[in-house]
């Protein structure tokens, strides 16, 4: 009896321990649930309806574009109005707080008030299209009256005229004035038209009446302000306004592209929030297998095969997933957790690409497509850990463009922007060797890093920088300077075979300070400095 006390007091403890286990394990993965339930109140309330906006914006954006199309092919002006209409409702529609995403973006507005303004310049266009078309063809059906007059009395009237044999294909011709849509088509037919109202003229001689038929139709088609020249005009402004149309076409796809890549990094925000609790969750996972593992010690019995089939592949797969293996794609099974492993290697995968694509953007200047600011720090350590080690010379070169501001100022920041890829493609043209490396550092600055180049070799290269960049001839008459746009170079060259304690700030430092003397100077010039 004593022994059944003890064994059912044992029995008793051994259940308490594993209850006692379990409820610890709840307890932390109650907590564990709560940093989920977080994440996905973060997801609920912040992220999902910025990104809604987002969709909405885009599906706003895509309709502006359908009717900037309708209304560059509007015929008449009621067409144009209603369209026009529609167009200023979608405006309003993208401009109102509702669309306005969480942290605000000043370029969306600014590119929203450019295709405001680029609207209006359409509809301006179309609406003078229309009324050219209209103009054209009024004149036409009073011309073709005209003639019709002509031709039914012709056997009375204008007997020089040969009745129909000459007059008709006069007719034919002018007729297909308004079927012409291209220029060169367009004065091909003038020509045969002319020889037309030549052969015209010849046969109507010694009569009055003819020849006055002859002058209305060569001034009312041939003459200025005739058929052909209104005509010429209407193909002129139709080209004009489906140019424009095209353009802003194109503006309001530049938007949808912004709003996608905003979409994107909110995406990749959540992603990379849920990603780190995750992260937690499994450690959480490795714990409570390691509490079970005590439980399993006491029901090893009981527990044996759920250990064996269930808990240990989770083991490995959570091993697999934290080590970010490539086996996961290959794990065995058919089961569901099979599928699982089959579902984390393909995240793995698209998270790999996705962090590739980041890398890139995140080293790229999106206006002159070289290497930002990012990109030049890291390939300078690189440069100094190289130079460090073999002692070579090591020469940055700033550079800045001279009155950048004025030429903003006069030509515009489109124009600016042009400038600056122009420059950035002459310095991609000098800086040639595999070593060099060449980024925008912000704003109108440059940089340049010439590795195992020692002053002389510095130079000659800033030289040739200087030259092209002034070779290039983009017109700058607001320069203080010279009629071109041109450069001031500051280049520090420095020798590590001696001294090895250079540092990326005392380089940059260095080379700023020639940058500025250069341009103290009176720019378009290279300052060097040279530290042994």
């Amino acid at each position: 009896m004593q022994h059944k006390k003890k064994t059912l007091f044992l029995f008793i403890i051994a259940q308490g321990s594993v209850m006692g286990f379990f409820l610890l394990i709840l307890l932390l993965s109650l907590l564990r649930l709560n940093d989920v339930k977080e994440v996905l109140d973060d997801v609920t309330s912040s992220s999902i309806p910025t990104l809604n906006q987002a969709t909405e914006i885009t599906r706003e954006v895509q309709h502006l574009i359908s009717l900037t199309a309708q209304l560059t092919s509007s015929e008449n002006q009621s067409s144009r109005r209603i369209v026009k209409s529609q167009l200023d409702e979608t405006i309003e529609r993208l401009n109102s707080p509702y669309l306005s995403l969480e942290h605000g973006d000043k370029y969306l507005a600014t590119q929203l008030k450019v295709l405001a303004q680029e609207l209006e310049e359409l509809d301006t266009l179309v609406r003078q299209q229309i009324d050219l078309e209209k103009e054209m063809r009024v004149e036409r059906e009073v011309l073709f009256s005209y003639l019709n007059d002509v031709f039914i009395g012709s056997h009375s009237q204008y007997p020089k005229l040969q009745s129909s044999q000459v007059l008709i294909p006069v007719i034919l011709q002018i007729a297909q004035v308004n079927q012409q849509f291209q220029l060169h088509e367009l004065r091909k037919l003038e020509g045969n038209i002319e020889k037309s109202i030549q052969a015209l003229r010849e046969a109507s001689i010694q009569d009055k009446l003819s020849d006055e038929l002859v002058t209305v139709l060569e001034e009312g088609v041939l003459g200025q302000e005739g058929m052909i020249d209104k005509q010429a005009n209407v193909m002129r402004t139709r080209g004009r306004s489906r140019g424009r149309g095209s353009f802003v076409e194109h503006l309001a796809q530049e938007v949808a592209s912004n709003i996608e890549f905003r979409a994107s990094s909110i995406t990749k925000g959540t992603s990379e929030y849920a990603s780190s609790t995750n992260k937690a969750v499994s450690e959480q996972i490795t714990l409570s297998l390691g509490l079970s593992l005590v439980v399993m010690t006491i029901c090893c019995a009981i527990i044996f095969y759920i250990y064996k089939r269930i808990i240990l592949r989770l083991i490995a797969l959570t091993n697999m997933v934290e080590t970010n293996s490539d086996e996961v794609a290959s794990f065995e099974g058919s089961d569901e957790i099979s599928r699982l492993a089959k579902t984390f290697a393909l995240y793995f995968e698209r998270v790999k690409s996705q962090e590739t694509e980041l890398i890139r953007l995140s080293l790229s200047d999106p206006l002159t497509n070289i290497p930002n600011r990012r990109a030049f720090e890291m390939e300078m350590e690189k440069a100094i850990a190289l130079s460090k080690r073999y002692g070579w010379s090591l020469t940055m070169v700033i550079l800045d463009i001279d009155n950048f501001k004025s030429y903003n100022d006069n030509y515009g920041h489109l124009k600016g922007d042009e400038c600056l890829k122009a420059v950035a493609e002459g310095l991609n043209e000098v800086i040639t060797r595999n070593t060099d490396f060449c980024a925008r550092y912000g704003g109108e600055e440059f940089v340049a890093i010439l590795p195992n180049t020692d002053a002389v070799g510095a130079k000659v290269k800033a030289e040739e920088i200087r030259e092209t960049i002034e070779g290039l001839g983009i017109e700058h008459v607001k320069s203080s300077i010279s009629g071109v746009v041109t450069a001031s170079l500051g280049v520090a060259t420095f020798n590590f075979e001696n001294r090895k304690n250079w540092t990326l700030t005392s380089i940059l430092n260095t080379a700023d300070k020639a940058l500025y003397d250069a341009k103290t100077e009176g720019r378009n010039r290279c300052v060097f400095a040279s530290k042994p």
